[in-house]
């Protein structure tokens, strides 16, 4: 007689489970007090970013716009527009100085012309030691004037009470037209900002404006010190070991908060580690526009890190990038936590100790139904035996395992394990149909192979064939590419499906350039053995296709639909043309100009089409192939004249490639078209674009 096996129900486990946990009033409290105090915290820290950000722009509005202002003044004036009259030099000057007596942030102004003049006036007290001793300056603080006339530079120096030493000269290669606020200010024709940099008189940062004069022959500019600026944030600083930065997002240089003091007890390590997060936080906010808000963790701490660019300001943008400890920014809600925990004590450890007695009734059997479903998920279908428990559902559910266990140990006798992997690893609907997506095909095809085949017994030619599809369906899975379908000697693989590349035609055009090496050495192999070994051409092409599910419902197979197809298979077959192993479309080689190193074959028109296509062939990979550049030139040299009807040039040009590369074959098709054209005469129309007249 068949034993009855008692169960209870997993929902009055539950229930029970729920019941013995008396204190969830508590828990719901203690979460609902650190939500509360958590936002107000989140608010406040908020409030003082937006705070920050409208202090730094009345900082760039009212100080910074207001020095450009005055420059553009200078700029319209027709002193500064003109450069030959001595007298308005001295005015120049005059004006320069008044600048720097009445703006502090100011540290020089300066104009420089198209002819390479110069006129700059500068504080003194942004001067190194060695700068200093350079120019002979005298100490305490004063002004530099600066004239470069002709390659001569003369300076002299102006005392606070505004007598003047004796001018100095030499001759400088300094020119302003190459310096980058000439530059920028030129190629705008309004004011600019530049990039926050350190200063080369002193570690000081700033940023220089450039305004160009009103007739378009130079430049004014100035430098301004950012001091005020890094002073402004270490104010607005959110906790101790808060960290705020200012910058372009681009440039190495940034305003900053100051550190805490090393020696302080609460100062935390790792400053230079969240400095450096900002930074990219920085460049990710500008990059995108968006608010960046996140928590993240930096040198083994959280820190909230909030990144916005802030409104455009005389032609640059600038980054605001605040960084605050969680420990820090969430210590009232901690303190408030704890007391809270003291009084709900004893009731919690009550209810954990009341779970884990439950947990431990419901946990064995669960974990070894998880692990039987493992086992399954690696297609093990070793483990039969079934898993015992009083629980009604538990019970259900191992049956339910064993039943599928067995469906599949049949199922897996029909089907490849490595088509189930496959399967597993990217899930799609089993129905019929497709989605449109840019993928990058190959096609293969083994040279001469009807007459190998012809010369080998038919179990020796599928056991060489199953050792090349291995090697070269190893450089293709290793390539993260796909293999559709192997079509006799030849193979179809395509990137970017059933899984998303966004590299897919990068390792497109690796792995055939991969698979062409495994093909070449296991030829070699089998020719050093007395063997025919195999030749394989390759054909390359990227764009859109349908890829999804195809056939009928009771048989359906996963490849794509598309004319991306019909171009990689025509490039493979163009191969037979030029001699090479590897043809490319231009979409590929396009996509990848900077991996690959590329020779543009030719411009072609496949039988049975009518548009024009541009087919390339990969050398290798840019880093690996330096010594092809020579070759590469000539190559291109001769192409330009060819594709213009200059058939003497590019005959002689062709003739030298194919000297600097005795083994390349496609040199000779360009020789015998040179020769024929320069025989039989210019065909009518010539545009440089070959029509194929074969497969």
């Amino acid at each position: 007689m068949k034993s009855i096996r008692r169960s209870v129900p997993f929902s009055i486990t539950i229930l029970t489970l729920m019941a013995l946990i008396v204190v969830p009033l508590a828990w719901a409290l203690l979460w609902l007090g650190w939500r509360s105090v958590g936002s107000l915290e989140q608010r406040n820290a908020d409030q003082r970013v937006m705070a920050l950000e409208a202090a730094v722009e009345r900082f760039l509005t009212e100080g910074l716009r207001v020095v450009v202002s005055v420059g553009q003044t200078l700029a319209d004036g027709p002193s500064f527009n003109a450069t030959d009259n001595p007298l308005i030099d001295e005015e120049r000057r005059r004006q320069l100085i008044a600048m720097l007596s009445r703006h502090e942030a100011v540290q020089a102004g300066f104009v420089g012309y198209d002819d390479g003049n110069f006129i700059y006036a500068g504080r003194l007290g942004s001067f190194s030691i060695a700068q200093r001793l350079e120019f002979d300056a005298p100490d305490g603080e004063s002004i530099i004037v600066r004239i470069i006339t002709d390659g001569r530079e003369s300076w002299w120096f102006y005392a606070p009470d505004g007598s003047h030493g004796p001018a100095q000269s030499r001759l400088t290669d300094f020119d302003p037209r190459t310096r980058p606020w000439y530059i920028d200010a030129m190629k705008a024709q309004q004011a600019i900002l530049t990039d926050p940099y350190r200063f080369a008189q002193t570690s000081d940062i700033g940023i220089s404006a450039g305004i160009p004069l009103h007739n378009g022959h130079g430049v004014v500019g100035f430098d301004f010190t950012l001091s005020t600026l890094s002073q402004l944030l270490t104010s607005y600083k959110i906790t101790g070991n808060s960290v705020i930065m200012i910058g372009t997002g681009q440039g190495s240089v940034e305003i900053q908060s100051e550190p805490c003091a090393p020696q302080s007890p609460d100062c935390l390590p790792g400053d230079s580690a969240v400095r450096e997060k900002l930074r990219q936080s920085s460049r990710d906010a500008m990059a995108t526009g968006d608010r960046i808000d996140r928590v993240t963790e930096i040198a083994g701490r959280s820190y909230r890190v909030i990144s916005h660019r802030m409104r455009e300001t005389l032609g640059q943008r600038f980054v605001i990038a605040v960084a605050v400890p969680i420990t820090e920014l969430a210590a009232d809600s901690r303190t408030l936590l704890e007391r809270a925990a003291l009084a709900a004590g004893v009731a919690v450890l009550l209810a954990i100790l009341a779970a884990l007695v439950a947990s431990l009734l419901v946990s064995r059997s669960i974990a070894r139904i998880a692990a039987k479903t493992e086992q399954i998920r690696q297609l093990d279908f070793s483990d039969s035996a079934s898993v015992s428990s009083r629980i009604t559902e538990i019970v259900r559910l191992s049956d339910a395992v064993e039943r599928m266990r067995e469906g599949l140990e049949i199922f897996g006798r029909y089907v490849s394990k490595d088509l189930v992997h496959q399967i597993m690893r990217s899930p799609a609907t089993s129905g019929v149909g497709g989605t449109r997506r840019e993928v990058t095909v190959m096609f293969t095809d083994i040279e001469g192979f009807s007459r190998i085949s012809e010369t080998m017994e038919p179990e020796l030619l599928t056991s060489r064939l199953s050792r090349y599809f291995e090697a070269l369906g190893s450089a293709i899975s290793a390539n993260h590419g796909m293999i559709d379908k192997y079509i006799g000697d030849s193979i179809m693989a395509f990137w970017n499906a059933p899984e998303p590349d966004p590299d897919h035609v990068a390792n497109a055009c690796r792995g055939a350039l991969q698979a062409a090496a495994a093909g070449r050495a296991l030829s070699e192999k089998w020719r050093q053995l007395g063997r025919p070994g195999f030749r394989t051409r390759f054909g390359l092409h990227t764009g859109l296709a349908i890829v999804g599910n195809v056939g009928a419902r009771e048989r359906i197979n996963y490849t794509l639909v598309g004319q991306v197809a019909n171009q990689a298979s025509r490039l493979e077959g163009m191969n037979k043309v030029y001699g090479t192993e590897i043809l490319a479309s231009g979409e590929v080689a396009q996509a990848t100009a900077g991996l690959f190193v590329w020779r543009h074959i030719d411009r072609v028109v496949a039988v049975g089409t009518t548009e024009a296509h541009d087919i390339y062939q990969p050398l290798g990979e840019a880093a690996g192939l330096p010594g092809h550049r020579d070759f590469l030139a000539t190559w291109e040299k001769a192409r330009e004249a060819y594709v213009a009807g200059r058939f003497e040039e590019a005959l002689a040009g062709f003739r030298a490639a194919a000297q600097q590369w005795p083994a390349d074959t496609a040199c000779g098709v360009f020789i015998r078209r040179c020769e024929a054209f320069l025989r039989d005469g210019t065909p009518a129309g010539w545009d440089g674009t070959w029509h194929m007249d074969r497969k």
